[in-house]
């Protein structure tokens, strides 16, 4: 078929010309068209040919929105499928399949009305299904709204919202929000448990656990109460400790103080009671503990009793007074069990009471030698006067009037002078004493080679 055109400037032969030559040869002369077409124009019989042709060897496809569209003889159908929706293969001989990928992806809802079953891991957004295991990623919210996620296997995942969770393994995530029960054999956090409370709000409550070292139990009691934390001051009541339970090991040396106990309508009942400083008026006191003292150098006072017998107050007197390191008691006596007049001396050295002493040595009196004549006298127990009480240094009070005891050696008979002997610091009798060497007359018999003491009357020759 050619093709044919006539220009503005043609002449109507050359029309007519064109038109008869493009019935005749172009178109072809009608009385050859086929006896089985119908059609008398070109157009209808191209209409007729192609409803013959694509009836017996044409196709149509059409979609489920009713469009439709024809396939004829000779042309190609194209089927693409959607990457991880779809996927279409061709393959010999004349075989077209069509099925899902390795990894599908679906961009809208998936609804399942009956089971959703799958042997290996299943993507649905950031939902994976492997096994009995389901994860989610961080971001994604698996969300079954009143409805409860069951599985004999493990839950993972970022964050999960359910009405009820039951798990023979275990539930694990970022955050796991249950508005009824979680439910397993095991609940394993790596982190903490955040508690929202009944309102969504900026607080909560965290509970954490300090990373273990070892394997830890920690159990709670069956029954109902308020745990208790270490800043908490105001749950702990005196109903919550069961009597008897704190015992003397669980308090502290030293750490309750006097501000917490309030004695005063209650007793006190101790075995021992160890104060530095005890205040106040005591009732009754049986037993005072008493602490030897004979050589320190103070002035400590003697008490009286207002009464012989019952609760008595006790009193001092500030001129009656006792000095353990020199004995010595001021007082004013007009009576003494020891009647003898003494004066203090300043001594090379200390002596006891009875030794005999001598004028002499680097101080003022010394120990005796044998029947020296410069004797002074005998060192006092208790004298019943002393002169010249007040010296410093040391000192010792000899005797120079009245009874007294003296260390003796020896046969000594009352009435006996007694002088100083081979022994220093002790005398002896002697019936031919020479002048100056007499310390007194003996008040008691003896006899022994052995050192004794017996009382001596000073100041007689």
């Amino acid at each position: 078929m050619a093709v044919r055109s006539i220009s503005t400037t043609d002449t109507l032969e050359t029309f007519r010309t064109q038109f008869n030559a493009l019935a005749a040869d172009d178109f072809g002369d009608i009385a050859t068209l086929d006896a089985t077409l119908s059609a008398t124009t070109v157009i209808g019989a191209v209409n007729e040919l192609s409803a013959q042709v694509s009836a017996s060897l044409g196709i149509f496809i059409e979609d489920a929105s009713s469009t439709r569209q024809q396939i004829g003889a000779g042309q190609t159908m194209f089927i693409y499928g959607t990457s991880n929706e779809i996927e279409a293969v061709v393959s010999a001989t004349d075989t077209l399949t069509i099925g899902l990928p390795n990894n599908v992806t679906i961009s809208n809802n998936l609804t399942v009305t009956n089971n959703l079953t799958t042997s290996g891991t299943s993507t649905l957004g950031s939902i994976q299904i492997s096994g009995n295991t389901i994860t989610a990623s961080d971001s994604t919210v698996i969300s079954l709204g009143t409805d409860s996620l069951s599985t004999s296997g493990s839950i993972t995942g970022g964050t999960g919202t359910f009405t009820s969770v039951v798990s023979s393994g275990a539930v694990s995530g970022t955050t796991i929000t249950g508005t009824g029960a979680i439910t397993g054999t095991q609940l394993n956090v790596n982190s903490n448990i955040v508690f929202e409370g009944s309102t969504a709000d900026d607080f909560e409550t965290t509970l954490t656990v300090t990373n273990p070292t070892a394997d830890r139990i920690i159990t709670i009691p069956n029954i109902t109460g308020t745990l208790v934390t270490t800043g908490d001051t105001g749950t702990v009541t005196s109903t919550m400790i069961l009597n008897g339970t704190i015992v003397n090991a669980d308090i502290a040396d030293s750490t309750i103080r006097a501000a917490k106990l309030n004695l005063a309508s209650d007793t006190l009942t101790v075995d021992t009671l160890q104060a530095n400083t005890i205040t106040g008026t005591a009732s009754v006191a049986q037993l005072v503990e008493l602490t030897a003292n004979n050589t320190a150098n103070e002035t400590v006072y003697l008490t009286f009793a207002d009464g012989t017998t019952g609760n008595q107050g006790l009193e001092t007197d500030t001129s009656l007074y006792y000095n353990p390191s020199t004995n010595i008691l001021n007082t004013t006596a007009s009576a003494a069990q020891y009647a003898d007049l003494d004066e203090q001396y300043s001594s090379d050295a200390e002596y006891e009471p009875g030794t005999v002493v001598m004028f002499g040595g680097s101080a003022e009196v010394t120990i005796a030698d044998e029947r020296t004549k410069a004797v002074a006298g005998v060192i006092s127990t208790r004298p019943a006067y002393l002169m010249n009480s007040h010296m410093e240094g040391t000192t010792v009070d000899v005797a120079l009037q009245g009874r007294v005891h003296c260390k003796v050696q020896g046969y000594i008979r009352k009435g006996d002078m007694i002088v100083s002997g081979a022994t220093p610091g002790v005398g002896i009798a002697d019936d031919d004493p020479i002048l100056g060497t007499v310390i007194g007359k003996a008040l008691e018999d003896y006899d022994s080679t052995e050192i004794g003491t017996i009382e001596v009357v000073v100041g007689r020759l």
